[in-house]
């Protein structure tokens, strides 16, 4: 039984403590940044704002494509640390988010990076690209998001990707670029915490939801043999 309780002990510690090792944090979103489109034609229409930022410069380019209504995009102003891409009803707007202006970047850590991590909560589905560009190649990640809500007490997803799995043939330990692109339907509430590279990446909420039935069965195992 003790050994069982120590096992029970060791795996609680190891899901409560941090998974991901970060080797390089591309951007936390920790600069204010605004963008916004009013209520109003033409359509498309575009704004765009650019911050110094983490890594380099950081640039947010929003264009409505559809109806007539408010969209904005922020950093660090609707939620502390987080960038956040609203449209109202009917409203229709995609964000590119840029990073550049940095050199060169080794997003591999020097070797000590596999994964490339996001952390991202929408209310609607929603898609997220992103690209490392690298001359005149890009390496890029496509991340298919699922809504889930945007409320104070929804989490995020930590979505991540090998590096090794990144399509296309740019050189990683020699990046000059970053974009990060957005899409959506109308009334799209979406977030995002971080974008990193990692040896270690967090676990999906559904590896974490596997490990939680295993240390309660283990819990319950415990209690009968007691």
């Amino acid at each position: 039984m003790r050994t069982r309780l120590f096992s029970l002990f060791a795996a609680t510690a190891l899901l409560s403590a941090p998974f991901a090792a970060s080797a390089l944090l591309l951007d936390d979103f920790q600069d204010d940044q605004l963008v916004a489109i009013g209520i109003g034609p033409p359509n498309p229409r575009e704004a765009f704002n650019t911050v110094a930022a983490l890594l380099g410069d950081r640039e947010i380019f929003l264009e409505r494509t559809g109806g007539f209504g408010a969209a904005s995009a922020d950093a660090n102003m609707t939620e502390a640390g987080v960038f956040s891409l609203s449209t109202g009803p009917g409203v229709v707007a995609s964000a590119a988010l840029t990073w550049g202006g940095f050199g060169l970047a080794d997003v591999t850590g020097a070797g000590t990076s596999e994964f490339l991590e996001l952390s991202v909560r929408s209310d609607l589905d929603a898609v997220v690209t992103v690209n490392f560009l690298s001359g005149g190649a890009t390496s890029s990640a496509t991340f298919n998001i699922t809504g889930t809500g945007t409320g104070a007490g929804d989490p995020f997803q930590f979505r991540n990707v090998a590096l090794a799995d990144l399509v296309g043939g740019a050189d990683l330990t020699n990046v000059d670029g970053i974009s990060l692109l957005i899409s959506g339907p109308a009334s799209l509430d979406l977030q995002i915490g971080v974008l990193r590279t990692v040896q270690t990446p967090v676990p999906e909420p559904g590896t974490l939801a596997l490990v939680g039935l295993g240390l309660a069965g283990l819990a319950h195992s415990s209690r009968r043999r007691a």
